[in-house]
């Protein structure tokens, strides 16, 4: 069979995804083992049979939800490609977001120091270490097998800078204060319809789901957050596109200053901020 033959199978064969010519594409890469301008001149070569069987298995487990991400073992953000499977996260590209709103804030401080909580596959840390290599940053998670995945990840692109600790929010973390603490936590209702889709059935539950409204430890963060930073250091929360009212009054029963949200680049309010006063 031919590459674009095999391109034209798979794609015609995802009809539960919403983006069957990507996946198709970046599942026939991966096995592969080429890139974009190898695919591109070469759709009209023949390929083996052990390569066919092995696309349609990838193909065929794609039907069924798996993201693609734990297919290849791979997921971009912020330029790099991150080692994922179904311990953590997909990293999504909204969250490029709240990297770029913490780069902003860090850029006043001279060696600034940043807590990342719940790192998932430590992509958020890993951007914020490339990009700010004087900063000092701590990542942290409950889960101990999230925290295998950012170890790897950490390693694979040298982050000498990033110090990693398992805890619960902030326990473990009393003597530490920071400049900057950022985090996407879990923002889903426990009943939320989007829990059904065949994607999310895949990814940890504990990472996406926080109580009755979505917002149990967004409550706990902006509570406790203020033992934690500096004076005028800032708290940077990623939540979802229709909660930005309800996190920005969670701020200001915390008494934080300069309380504002930031949209992400599909227009929904994506990040709020809050102020510790000085």
């Amino acid at each position: 069979m031919k590459i674009r033959e095999l391109l034209n199978w798979s794609s015609e064969s995802l009809t539960n995804s919403s983006s069957p010519d990507i996946d198709a594409w970046v599942l026939i890469k991966f096995v592969l083992q080429v890139d974009d301008a190898w695919l591109i001149a070469n759709e009209q070569t023949s390929i083996d049979a052990q390569n066919v069987v092995q696309i349609q298995k990838l193909v065929e487990s794609r039907k069924h939800g798996i993201p693609v991400a734990y297919l290849t073992n791979s997921q971009e953000f912020w330029s790099k490609n991150l080692y994922v499977d179904s311990r953590v996260l997909v990293p999504r590209s909204e969250t490029e977001t709240l990297v770029e709103i913490v780069l902003r804030f860090a850029q006043s401080i001279q060696s600034p120091t940043i807590l990342e909580l719940g790192t998932g596959s430590g992509a958020i840390a890993i951007a914020l270490s490339s990009e700010l290599p004087h900063a000092k940053v701590i990542a942290t998670d409950i889960s101990q097998d999230a925290l295998a995945v950012a170890t790897t990840n950490f390693k694979n692109w040298k982050s000498t800078n990033v110090d990693i600790i398992k805890a619960d929010w902030f326990v473990g973390l009393e003597t530490r204060r920071f400049d900057l603490i950022c985090s996407n936590p879990p923002y889903v209702a426990c009943n939320d319809p989007h829990l059904e889709q065949l994607e999310l059935q895949y990814e940890p539950k504990f990472a996406l789901i926080s109580g009755e409204d979505g917002l149990d430890a967004m409550r706990q963060i902006v509570r406790e957050a203020p033992d934690y930073l500096h004076s005028n250091g800032w708290l940077i929360l990623e939540h979802a596109y229709h909660q930005a009212i309800q996190v920005q009054a969670i701020m200001e029963s915390a008494h934080f200053e300069d309380i504002h949200s930031e949209k992400d680049l599909t227009g929904h309010f994506r990040v709020s901020c809050g102020r510790k006063s000085g």
